[in-house]
């Protein structure tokens, strides 16, 4: 069959590929007629035929007769011979091309596989494209990528059968389309969000150190405000305890309502974190009612530590937390009269003396350190000047005072005795050279029945002994402090003793009271005390 022919001379290729080739063939015939046609697989050049001698005049190719042309169409119309061979992975003959015929130019070129410029591999990659591929499972990243290329994009939400479904697969593939294509957005769109639920919370924190808001039903938290504190110091020691959240926050806030840095009372405070930093300040400042008020009397004579007994019995605050607020806040910046105490270190309580008797009205749950100053505010409204007056004519300093009367509360029966126990005191503080130890049996059960109780280390006992027991050789004058809380009767018989030449007194089991000028007479008035006492 001629080369030139419109159609195929074999079955080689189906039907689909002949479909295809020809309507693509066919279109491009006209203009693809001058370039080169693309090379197949080259023959070994000790295979091919000679060439044959070319003939220098035009041929007539299927009965037609082809007109003379110029030198160069001569030089392209050539003819051609079958047992020529193809130059290698071409589909064009060696230097031959087609003739031009103008009756035919526009017609498509024959489909046959060996026309010129034809590339198998190209067919076959357009049949390819337009067969349809076997469906696969879909992933989401078919579904972002089907997203991406579609015309008719695929929808989140859609309705099938009757009822509305959510495609989430199709849900990311647009949400990584849209990050993609808009990271820069995306990013700062994401800053603002961060952003703003930061300041939110801010601003809700801030919010609930004032108003206390969402924190009901808060546990009491334990404080200590030192001394000279201020309105800087009370929020470092609030933050610091967990009470308020935002301290900058808090102080702009005081600043703005016009709080004040003076008035703050130093000392151990419960708090709870519902009452707002407004309410913390002002318990720093004053005792706040908390509770229903309640009147506690404290006898003359109480230790210190049964006085916080009864206190913590009737509900007022805790006896531990009146130790922690002694122990914790320095008095002496408050009161002169304990900023003037010697020893301090060496006493076993440094207010002991001081925690003036009476009856008081606390409010249940009181701070513990507006407590405390209840009691010292009563005893400095009590010490007047006729008082500091008569204790610097004895020669003598408040605490001295103080101490000798804690041992005329506990020696004497009752008032009228005060005195008489007083004068043997005061002869023996001024004759210490002949008389240098006091000699009181409250001394020795100070340190036996008080400090014994809460001090389990006997190295200390043994050195409260030395301090507090007046018939201990070591121990001498009056103890290193207060046995007691003397009452204002105590008091004043400590600074007017009777005017008398005792230097021994004993009391029988009724409290009548024997005193003795010598050492012979305190013998002979144990003997009766002895007697009396064997009476039923």
């Amino acid at each position: 069959m001629n080369r030139f022919s419109d159609g195929f001379s074999d079955n080689s290729y189906d039907s689909l590929l002949d479909e295809y080739a020809g309507e693509s063939l066919g279109a491009r015939s006209s203009k693809q007629n001058d370039k080169p046609a693309v090379q197949k697989k080259s023959t070994p050049v000790n295979q091919r035929p000679a060439p044959q001698k070319k003939p220098e005049f035009d041929i007539d190719i299927s009965s037609r007769k082809v007109e003379k042309k110029s030198q160069l169409d001569i030089e392209l119309i050539k003819p051609f011979e079958d047992n020529q061979p193809v130059k290698s992975d071409t589909m064009e003959f060696s230097k031959k091309t087609m003739p031009v015929r103008k009756d035919n130019a526009r017609k498509p070129i024959a489909k046959s596989n060996k026309s010129k410029g034809i590339d198998l591999s190209a067919i076959k990659s357009f049949i390819a494209s337009k067969i349809p591929a076997k469906k696969e499972a879909v992933t989401e990243q078919d579904n972002a990528n089907y997203y991406n290329n579609s015309k008719e994009k695929p929808k989140v939400i859609y309705k099938q059968n009757g009822k509305i479904k959510f495609d989430f697969a199709v849900l990311i593939g647009l949400i990584i389309k849209t990050i993609r294509n808009n990271q820069k957005e995306c990013i700062i769109f994401g800053c603002c969000i961060l952003l703003s639920i930061a300041i939110s919370a801010i601003a809700l924190s801030c919010v609930n150190d004032v108003l206390a808001i969402n924190r009901q039903d808060s546990e009491a938290v334990e404080v200590v405000l030192p001394n000279e504190a201020d309105t800087s110091v009370a929020l470092k020691v609030l933050d610091k305890a967990g009470l308020i959240k935002n301290r900058i926050f808090c102080s702009l806030f005081l600043n703005l309502m016009g709080e004040s840095d003076e008035g703050y009372l130093p000392g151990v405070y419960y708090l709870t974190a519902d009452l707002g930093v407004e309410k913390m300040i002002d318990r720093f400042k004053t005792s706040s009612k908390r509770g229903a008020m309640i009147s506690v009397t404290i006898p003359e004579g109480y230790t210190l530590d049964q006085i916080f007994e009864r206190l913590e019995k009737n509900d007022i605050c805790t006896a531990e937390s009146l130790y922690q607020t002694v122990e914790a806040v320095d008095f002496g910046a408050e009161y002169d009269f304990i900023a003037k105490l010697d020893n301090v270190e060496e006493r076993y309580q440094v207010l002991e003396g001081y925690m003036f008797p009476a009856t008081y009205e606390f409010e249940q749950g009181a701070d513990p350190g507006s407590v405390i100053r209840k009691f010292l505010d009563a005893f400095k409204s009590r010490w007047t000047e006729e008082y500091a007056a008569r204790a610097a004519e004895l020669g003598m300093s408040v605490d001295d005072i103080i101490r000798l009367a804690s041992i005329v509360e506990k020696e004497g029966a009752n008032k009228e005795q005060f005195t008489l126990v007083s004068s043997v005191l005061h002869n023996r503080l001024n004759r210490s050279g002949i008389y240098p130890l006091l000699q009181c049996d409250s001394t020795k059960d100070y340190v036996e029945n008080t400090i014994a109780k809460r001090v389990n280390s006997t190295a200390k006992i043994s050195s409260y002994i030395i301090k507090y027991n007046t018939y201990d050789p070591k121990c001498i004058g009056l103890p290193v402090s207060s046995i007691c809380n003397p009452g204002p009767d105590a008091i004043e018989a400590a600074l007017y003793p009777d005017t008398t030449n005792y230097y021994f007194f004993r009391h029988d089991k009724n409290g009548k009271i024997y005193m003795a000028e010598k050492p012979e007479e305190h013998a002979a008035n144990g003997r009766l005390v002895e007697k009396v006492n064997a009476e039923d």
